[in-house]
């Protein structure tokens, strides 16, 4: 029994066509965003200004309810306010280290006008994970928490445009559009009746 054609394509092969075109949109979007995730962003891909940031904390005795970062001439640093005040001061490191490190490389806090306390440290890169060590008041020792700046939380005039992802995404559409295309030619090409000698 002769297969049923529509536009001289056979509908099983369009079905197969819309398939591998979803499959490849699927594994191009999670390349793109299992990449984002992954690589850090630096004070050179953001444009100067301040901005409000998400700051992810490894520990709930350490919740940042604040964060302001401000990009400035190639570096960043982060004021920070905290939702409890126990800590007199912060150290970018290990507690160990901080047990070795000079007063001037501690940051200690600053009252808000509501009570609050906040912190100015440096920070390296954002979706970056480092050690922030924290002095407890009332037991007058060092504790390590992780922190990460979620560059996903800042707005979007905080980047600077960058044309590769963008370049590579209308290059993985036009490859896909392609292919597409050169298989719908040979099919339709299969599907004439090929010519009689007379």
């Amino acid at each position: 029994m002769p297969k049923v054609r529509t536009g001289g394509i056979y509908s099983g092969d369009i079905m197969k066509k819309g398939i591998l075109i979803l499959m490849l949109l699927i594994i191009c979007s999670c390349f793109f965003s299992c990449e984002k995730e992954m690589d850090p962003i630096y004070a050179d891909s953001l444009n100067d200004g301040t901005y409000s940031i998400e700051v992810k904390s490894s520990s709930s005795m350490f919740k940042i309810i604040d964060c302001q970062l401000t990009v400035e001439n190639g570096s960043m640093t982060a004021v920070m306010t905290l939702s409890g005040t126990g800590y007199e001061k912060l150290f970018l490191g290990t507690r160990e280290e901080a047990g070795n490190a000079s007063d001037n490389d501690f940051s200690y806090f600053t009252e808000t006008a509501d009570g609050r306390y906040c912190y100015e440290i440096s920070v390296e890169a954002l979706d970056k994970e480092f050690s922030c060590a924290g002095f407890s008041i009332r037991k007058q020792k060092w504790y390590d928490r992780t922190l990460v700046f979620m560059s996903d939380t800042l707005p979007d005039g905080a980047f600077k445009f960058n044309a590769v992802p963008v370049i590579i995404i209308v290059s993985a559409v036009f490859v896909v559009i392609l292919a597409v295309v050169i298989i719908i030619v040979k099919n339709r090409r299969k599907s004439e009746p090929a010519s009689r000698c007379r």
